[in-house]
């Protein structure tokens, strides 16, 4: 076609070389066919058209006729070269989806890289739930932005609920000594260690209540931070974390209060 303008004919060109890609190796579609058959169905398009072909015309036109992997049968690649199509001529949620697996892959093949890798791979999974129009994703995909994210998930919950166990276990050890010398019931170890996992125990239900509390009346909180996994949260859970977390408490703490006293 002559009367292309120069960003139309750019954007043939691609179009034409995403369709030879996709159909390289693919034994029932001659790419050659499928070449003079876009040629020729955009020249009927534009058959009497005089002036050039602006990019924005043409771009219409190719939107018509699909993307350039509609015109291989997938069933007959093997998996991989699915994949590098997806990369290649896919929607971006599907790119995404892709690139975050892949990271994901390599942040395990490479496990000195698997503290950048794995990270990236969930950042790009988000990325992808939020190209996803209104996060209905296909079960497809789920497979792959989904492990990143749950690996990434449990770990930020983990943390989540356990970190004040941690932090006054830490505390313990670091006032052992000043405790035990200043307060002689406590000189045997076993005795302090009884005491001071009463209150770490105790430690640990009180945040419970703070963050049962909290999502009690910010629930959107928990949406944000693990979607697309928090539809069954409600109100109800965020009462039984707070009520677990006064079970904790209330015992340990008393425990705890009459252990020093003794």
């Amino acid at each position: 076609m002559n009367n292309l303008s120069d960003s139309a004919k750019k954007c043939l060109d691609k179009y034409l070389q995403q369709i030879k890609s996709c159909l390289r190796g693919c034994k029932t579609v001659d790419a050659d066919e499928v070449e003079r058959n876009v040629i020729e169905h955009i020249e009927s398009e534009f058959e009497g058209v005089t002036a050039a072909v602006s990019f924005e015309e043409l771009d219409a036109v190719l939107q018509r006729l699909g993307r350039p992997s509609q015109w291989i049968p997938e069933e007959e690649l093997p998996w991989w070269r699915k994949m590098i199509l997806r990369l290649h001529t896919g929607p971006e949620d599907w790119r995404l989806a892709y690139i975050s697996f892949g990271l994901l892959i390599l942040g395990f093949l490479i496990l000195p890289s698997f503290i950048i890798l794995i990270p990236a791979s969930f950042i790009v999974s988000r990325a992808a739930l939020s190209v996803a129009e209104d996060h209905k994703i296909p079960d497809t995909q789920k497979w792959l932005i989904y492990p990143s994210l749950i690996i990434v998930y449990s770990f930020v919950l983990f943390w989540l609920l356990a970190w004040p166990a941690f932090a006054l276990t830490t505390a313990a050890y670091e006032w052992e000594r000043n405790i035990r010398s200043s307060y002689p019931n406590f000189a045997d170890d076993l005795r302090y260690w009884i005491m001071a996992t009463s209150f770490i125990i105790a430690g640990l239900g009180l945040w419970w209540i703070i963050l049962g509390s909290l999502l009690l009346k910010r629930r959107s909180l928990l949406h944000v931070l693990f979607k697309p996994f928090t539809g069954w949260f409600s109100r109800k859970w965020a009462l039984v974390l707070l009520l677990i977390g006064l079970g904790l408490m209330i015992p340990s703490l008393g425990f705890g209060i009459w252990y020093w006293l003794l």
